[in-house]
């Protein structure tokens, strides 16, 4: 077996083989450059190649020696041209950079998201979401940008304009709501651009065309799936995954955020933890304590300070400072929240601490009448009237269970007694997780994170079409969706009995 050993540095790349050593700028196209060039190497005598697929990618990292050959077969498809294989290949990007370009030049005045819609209008053959609009806006020549907008000035004298910037200030996320609605007061006429970019969902839902996906869609996170879809609305399992997807964008979450215009100001947090092609992930949620309803929903590959201070800088974003936080005693949630709220009062959930006492003294109070009077101490603790009996039955049950009981008492309960004052559970947050457990583990596997998030949109929009009227405006057209209406016209008795008819068939064909 031939000698190859390849260790990568910061800078640099280090490739050391039968008698010779190289060294490289440690760079994505360096790294692939390297594969061909050392299954160039071949023996004199025999004329094969002196390093296998799997030795190389041994070397380099790679899983499997198909990861070495897939490369090599890209190369091959170049014809041998290193410059061409090396470059990035993206078919979409070399097709649309010159048509966005030529669409912001054509109007350089219009904000990035009416540049967006302007696109897509002009080109709706195109699939192309706005994150992606942005990201090839950002490479267009600032020389050609800087001409064209000096032509416009030397063609009519131009001024700044008001209304147009703070439109563009309406339409950006970092912009809390009290301060939109301040603006939005002191200057009417700039809603419009805030408005059309809000009623963007309601013309999508309250099309007639779209009231089929729409009820998919509610089917599917019900937890019915894409094969009994398929045969209950007579069309394909791809057709009924574009319809899924075409309901859950990328854009329904700020959307459907949007809408929601009232809240109690109280809070309750917690997190999920789902699989993702067979890794963890957690679902962080904020529901509205008092109805249940969630605020904000996201998905983050780790439970940690990280996570939640995101999490919680993001619904501050969105809408304010709470009143109330209501969550658990884990202590990454707690710095993200003194971190970003640190003022705000907040309460631990009574039922976890209430959890944790039980296991203890389980473990340790033997006696079984002493575990009896312990039990009830410990009931008292959190669901006594008063909070000094509370506390009192506290402070009894220490004097009775003995050292570790007292011990775990002081430092888990009397430490944080004010945060438990109130008697309050995170039960509303606890009931949105077991939806979104029924939602989720009801199927064999979610392969990607965006599929992962697409049902999680998709269980939410659910939420505020059947219970989360209380926190849309009055004149809001989803507050008067019926969906019971659109169920009854798009599925009648006939089509159901269809679909159990074609099912039965169908599974008597796969067992026969």
């Amino acid at each position: 077996m031939a000698h190859l050993e390849v260790t990568f540095y910061d800078n640099m790349i280090d490739v050391r083989g039968q008698g010779f050593c190289w060294k490289f700028p440690n760079t994505g196209k360096n790294k692939k450059a390297i594969l061909p060039v050392l299954r160039g190497f071949y023996v004199p005598d025999t004329g094969k190649s002196l390093f296998t697929y799997q030795e190389i990618a041994d070397a380099l990292g790679y899983k499997a020696r198909q990861n070495v050959e897939n490369f090599l077969a890209a190369f091959r498809s170049a014809g041998g041209d290193m410059q061409q294989y090396v470059s990035p290949n993206n078919a979409k990007h070399d097709r649309l950079c010159e048509p966005i370009a030529e669409q912001i030049l054509t109007s350089p005045w219009l904000g990035i998201h009416q540049q967006y819609l302007a696109f897509r209008e002009t080109h709706p053959e195109e699939t192309l979401s706005e994150t992606t609009f942005r990201k090839y806006a950002r490479e267009l020549d600032v020389l050609k940008l800087l001409k064209r907008v000096r032509q416009l000035i030397a063609d009519r004298p131009a001024r700044l304009d008001l209304t147009r910037y703070l439109q563009e200030i309406l339409e950006m996320e970092v912009v809390p709501r009290a301060k939109q609605k301040e603006i939005v007061e002191l200057v009417p006429e700039a809603q419009s651009a805030s408005s059309r970019r809000q009623s963007s969902l309601n013309e999508r839902l309250f099309d007639p065309r779209t009231e089929r996906k729409l009820l998919i869609t509610l089917l599917y996170v019900c937890n019915v799936s894409q094969e009994m879809l398929s045969l209950l609305f007579g069309i394909s399992k791809t057709s009924i995954h574009r319809h899924i997807y075409d309901v859950c964008g990328d854009d329904l979450t700020w959307q459907i955020v949007g809408q929601i215009v009232r809240w109690s100001g109280q809070v309750s947090v917690d997190e999920k933890w789902i699989t993702i092609d067979g890794v963890w992930h957690f679902v962080l949620c904020a529901v509205d304590a008092v109805s249940g309803f969630p605020l904000l929903v996201e998905v983050y590959p780790t439970v940690d300070t990280v996570s939640w201070t995101i999490f919680f800088t993001r619904f501050r974003t969105i809408y304010g400072v709470p009143k109330l936080i209501q969550c658990d005693g884990s202590q990454a949630l707690a710095a993200a929240r003194e971190a970003i709220f640190p003022r705000v009062r907040y309460q631990l959930c009574k039922f976890h601490k209430l959890k944790n006492l039980m296991k203890r003294i389980r473990k340790h109070v033997r006696d079984s009448k002493d575990y009896i009077r312990a039990v009830r101490f410990a009931k008292h603790i959190f669901s006594n009237t008063w909070v000094s009996s509370r506390k009192q039955a506290a402070k009894s049950l220490q004097k009775l269970a003995g050292h570790e009981i007292s011990d775990y008492v002081d430092e888990h309960i009397l430490s944080c007694w004010r945060q438990l004052t109130m008697s309050l559970t995170t039960n509303t947050s606890e009931r949105f997780n077991r939806k979104i457990e029924k939602c989720f583990f009801g199927r064999y596997g979610i392969p990607t994170v965006e599929s992962a998030q697409v049902l999680l949109r998709g269980l939410w929009l659910k939420e505020l079409l059947l219970n989360g009227h209380q926190h849309l405006s009055q004149t809001s057209e989803l507050a008067s969706m019926d969906v019971s209406r659109i169920w009854q016209e798009q599925l009648d008795s006939g089509k159901i009995l269809h679909f159990f008819h074609d099912y039965e068939a169908s599974r008597v064909e796969k067992l026969a």
